[in-house]
């Protein structure tokens, strides 16, 4: 072939070349403007997803199941990495990476009218020294392994309590929580900081319930009763989280509807005094809202939070002439050391050491 020949062909076949570059850009580019074009609809679709959740993990929040060993943890926030298999009967017990209440500052509320006779009045002074009795008692040597307080006498403080009259005799947690912030306002609940170590317990009184359809509550009301009672938080307007825990009234009528079948099946008995409930009650919700207040702490995603596992299992603790009865709680340190056998107290002589990992 000559030179000139040789010449020709090269400039065509680098011609050739080019104009295959040119289009290989050019499709390219086009690709790239589809994705760019389609990309916020699937990331669209793909948050929507995320998104979510079944029907009964909607909401998140925890609480008292009346059956016996049940639990009532709705909307739990779990890591994604699983941690290695442990031993015991609840190896998926973990911490979840959230917030613990380390030193609680606990405030009681009493909501209701009724909460003004004398009856009522008696029984709010003795529920206000169970929890002073309840920090300084065995009972916070068992939270200490969770990151809460350095066990008996040397786990938080408690605020006071406070009466709310003016509350509507059907509650929703919509309702409760603006009752709260309007409380906030006005300088009768206290302010929570950041991080907040403020728990609050609500005690309801006979006349006041809980139906939310949102959140699929009915508490203590006439038909279709699900919970004895639940913890919750939300953001405050100034931006801090607000734990708060609800406690009803607990009569032997709202026993009756929760727990048609009897004391068998029941997480309480008609046998025990109101009070007697609702000390057990709130003992199981304070476990849980201390250990896992916003639902993204120290939990089982199956069986539930610390107090789940033991539900309905009262105990009495004892503190100078003081007894009371509480619920044992979830112990994952005895649960590891017997390998399943044990795992539910309400006491430990000492406290036990944080577990690890952990808050």
């Amino acid at each position: 072939m000559s030179a000139r020949k040789r010449t020709k062909t090269r400039k065509r076949n680098v011609a050739v070349s080019q104009k295959r570059v040119q289009a290989a850009r050019k499709t390219t580019a086009r690709g790239k403007r589809a994705k760019a074009k389609a990309s916020p609809k699937k990331k669209a679709v793909a948050k929507a997803k995320a998104k979510q959740l079944p029907p009964d993990l909607a909401v998140h929040r925890g609480g008292v199941s009346p059956r016996l060993r049940t639990p009532a943890i709705r909307g739990a926030r779990t890591r994604k990495a699983k941690a290695a298999k442990q031993p015991g009967k609840f190896p998926n017990f973990t911490w979840q990476g959230g917030p613990v209440i380390a030193t609680p500052e606990v405030h009681t509320s009493f909501w209701g009218a009724l909460w003004s006779d004398a009856s009522h009045q008696a029984r709010a002074q003795r529920l206000n020294q169970y929890h002073q009795d309840l920090l300084q008692s065995d009972f916070m040597n068992v939270l200490s392994q969770y990151g809460v307080g350095q066990g008996a006498g040397k786990a938080g403080t408690f605020g006071g309590g406070t009466f709310l009259p003016d509350v509507p005799t059907t509650l929703t947690d919509p309702i409760i929580q603006q009752t709260i912030q309007s409380a906030m306002d006005r300088g009768d609940l206290p302010k929570p900081g950041s991080p907040s170590n403020l728990a609050l317990i609500i005690y309801l009184d006979e006349n006041v319930g809980i139906n939310d359809p949102g959140d699929q509550l009915v508490l203590c009301e006439p038909s279709n009763d699900n919970a004895f009672g639940y913890h919750e938080f939300f953001t405050t307007t100034a931006g801090h989280k607000f734990y708060y825990a609800i406690i009803p009234g607990l009569s032997d009528a709202c026993l009756q509807e929760s727990c048609p079948g009897g004391d068998a099946s029941c997480s309480l008995q008609l046998t025990q005094t109101q009070e007697q409930r609702q000390t057990q009650v709130a003992s199981h919700e304070f476990a849980e809202m201390t250990t896992d207040p916003e639902l993204n702490g120290w939990l089982d995603p199956q069986n539930g939070e610390n107090g789940d596992i033991c539900n309905g299992q009262s105990a009495t603790i004892t503190v100078g002439t003081n007894n009371w009865n509480v619920q044992s709680t979830y112990s994952k340190t005895d649960d590891i050391a017997t390998n399943g056998q044990s795992f539910c107290r309400a006491t430990a002589p000492s406290p036990i050491p944080p577990l690890k990992p952990g808050p």
